[in-house]
């Protein structure tokens, strides 16, 4: 329109401009006429004033043509310009796990054929901004992360790999993304970071194991590092965020998967088994009277004996724990060390102070029950010659000490993972991975 009115301002000043150059040729040559009749009475031939009244009116076809030109360019400028297709690169951080049994080790192998057959791991970019014709999020086209065959043998701590989408450029700002794992063993995912987008690169923090699609069929959904409120959140990601609270929830139904990453909760009902007998049998914390403590709800099935107690795991089998909150290997390992260390601290001063004393008879059964309701040195795992064992059977009052303060430290710490455990599974349940509390 600009344009159109420039282009009409410019030819209508020229009109003007030339019918008044024309009128003032015209009455400067009938002055001069007239002076000239006054002067010397000759008479003007009247057709050089018809030529030049013809070539006056001669300009109008033209503006007419001018305003035909105008009426088409400014249809022309209405016409929306078509978005330009770009490419932006991301790189991917995968990390690998120190130990790898038989069954990884093929499942490794098997994944790196399966992804030279299209088994891909596909991402797919998650715009901040909502589609005004289709009033749903914007998307990229999904993109094969690159390099997983030829990289399966790399033995390092962490992997990168790549991978490139096609957006449009009236996308937007990305502000989540989609992966789609399509091998057959679950990854680490930690980090996502895209190049190539006018605000610069944009952060992923993942850190969390992205399962199979045989498993879990949904798309596993992370958010940029871009904290919003809830109502604060981009009308391109407010499904999403939504939905991934209530992947988180769960629906208090079925039994829990160690691959789940569900946080639910229940009453505590499994501290006792009934089933080996009436002795064994605990009561029931939590619930309507008392709503407090609770536990990750796990979804086992009853005992035999009592439908409200929940049957108990023994070990070797793992209790449920959402994949994200177990331990990882290096920090297992830290554990255990620590563990470890901290027993040994206590126990080997007592062992000598306890085999260079005096023999003491039992004073009580209490002691008794004392002694074996921990069952301390089965779960240490101490081992001694027989010599010291049959010694050390003789000097048993003398653990009373060590098994009571062994007691009195895990007492105080069941109490507190009792009463925090209600806290983290409503963090987790209510305040979505982009809540601002969460980057703290």
């Amino acid at each position: 329109m600009a344009l159109a009115k420039e282009i009409m301002g410019s030819s209508l000043i020229d009109k003007s401009s030339y019918v008044s150059r024309s009128s003032k040729v015209l009455f400067n040559h009938s002055f001069r006429q007239k002076n000239q009749f006054l002067a010397k009475p000759v008479l003007m031939p009247l057709q050089h004033r018809k030529v030049n009244l013809k070539r006056a009116a001669v300009r109008g076809p033209v503006a007419a043509i001018s305003e035909d030109l105008i009426k088409a360019n400014s249809k022309t400028d209405t016409v929306p310009e078509k978005p330009v297709t770009f490419k932006v690169r991301a790189v991917v951080t995968v990390r690998n796990k120190h130990k790898e049994d038989l069954k990884d080790t093929i499942a490794k192998h098997w994944d790196a054929f399966a992804d030279k057959i299209g088994r891909n791991v596909v991402l797919e970019l998650i715009s901040t901004e909502v589609d005004p014709k289709t009033k749903a999020p914007k998307k990229s086209k999904a993109a094969v992360l690159k390099d997983w065959s030829k990289k399966s043998n790399v033995k390092a701590e962490r992997v990168h790999y790549t991978a490139e989408f096609l957006v449009d450029s009236n996308f937007g700002v990305p502000g989540a993304i989609t992966v789609s794992n399509k091998h057959q063993k679950e990854f680490f995912l930690e980090t996502i970071t895209l190049e190539g987008f006018a605000c610069g690169p944009v952060h992923f923090p993942c850190n969390s194991w992205v399962q199979s699609k045989k498993d879990h069929p949904a798309n596993r959904i992370f958010f940029s590092n871009e904290p919003y409120l809830p109502t604060e959140t981009p009308a391109g990601l407010r499904v999403l965020r939504e939905t991934e609270l209530r992947d988180i929830r769960g629906d208090g139904q079925g039994e829990r998967k160690l691959s789940d990453r569900i946080y639910d909760f229940d009453v505590y009902n499994d501290l006792g088994n009934p089933d080996k007998g009436i002795e064994f049998a605990r009561p029931k914390l939590g619930g309507e009277n008392m709503p407090y403590p609770r536990r990750c709800r796990t979804g086992r099935c009853p005992t035999d004996t009592n439908i409200n107690a929940e049957s108990r795991v023994e070990k070797p089998s793992p209790i449920y724990v959402p994949r994200d909150e177990q331990f990882e290997e290096s920090k297992q390992k830290t554990f255990s060390a620590g563990r470890l260390k901290a027993v040994l601290h206590t126990l080997i001063p007592s062992l000598k102070a306890t085999i260079s004393a005096e023999n003491h008879d039992f004073n009580a059964f209490s002691d008794i029950d004392i002694l074996y309701k921990e069952g301390l040195l089965l779960k240490v795992g101490f081992k001694m010659k027989s010599g010291e064992v049959y010694h050390c059977q003789r000097q048993l009052p003398g653990f009373r000490n060590l098994v009571r303060d062994f007691s009195d430290m895990t007492h105080p710490r069941l109490r507190t993972h009792a009463c925090l455990e209600p806290f983290i599974l409503a963090a987790h349940r209510q305040l979505s991975a982009m809540h601002p509390y969460l980057s703290f």
